[in-house]
């Protein structure tokens, strides 16, 4: 099994790249375009954050820690699952760009040009935080159901897509630019909410580790 997104949110991406649609007639809310200009300056950091599922299948939700590594350079960590042994684990740094999938698993190369990870590759290094590009494959709006948090909800256009993501909803904090929570609508009913923790710096050490095999 793919990590959730990888699976969920970013092949629907990568699909819609291969779909000729119409430009975006309406304008691109400023807190979101904001929040993509400020994921280019962040300086080497680490968040926590919790994972939620919920299952049509299963009466009671599936919930997870996990935590996220983003690094100047563009390369990243993202694991989910106990501090102690991390249940799936995702690395890219300059030499490679792999995935562990259990504890015990082998780590497995892919291909960062591959469709389905290209998108999930630049979007966790940050060089693919454009809401052009999101609102050319998306209906996006923007409320405020909190104050000084946006939501920015995002519908895919593509009607095959929309078979397998409903919708995607990003909440963003106005003030420092950063994104506290992100809940993805699944077509088969199921649900993903993660919420992030305030990032924390970290260290050349601590990059080297995070990074390692």
């Amino acid at each position: 099994m793919r990590p959730f997104l990888l699976a969920l949110v970013m092949p629907a991406l990568a699909w819609s790249q291969a779909v000729t649609l119409p430009k975006p007639t309406e304008p691109i809310p400023a807190v979101m375009m904001d929040w993509a200009a400020a994921q280019k300056d962040l300086p080497d950091m680490v968040v926590s954050f919790r994972q939620t599922r919920n299952l049509p299948a299963l009466k009671q939700p599936v919930v997870s820690e996990g935590r996220f590594w983003r690094f100047q350079d563009g390369a990243f960590r993202w694991e989910l699952g106990d501090t102690s042994q991390a249940v799936t684990v995702l690395v890219h740094d300059a030499r490679e760009f792999r995935v562990k999938e259990a504890p015990d698993a082998p780590w497995k190369e892919l291909d960062e040009n591959d469709s389905r990870y290209r998108m999930w590759a630049r979007f966790l290094s940050g060089r693919e935080a454009s809401p052009d590009e999101l609102n050319r494959h998306f209906l996006v709006k923007e409320s405020e159901d909190t104050p000084g948090i946006s939501t920015i909800t995002l519908r895919p256009k593509a009607p095959f897509v929309k078979r397998h993501l409903k919708q995607l909803d990003l909440q963003i904090n106005r003030g420092n630019k950063r994104l506290v929570q992100l809940r993805i609508l699944q077509g088969d009913g199921a649900t993903v909410l993660m919420q992030f923790d305030e990032p924390k710096p970290v260290s050349a050490a601590e990059k080297t580790a995070a990074l390692a095999r």
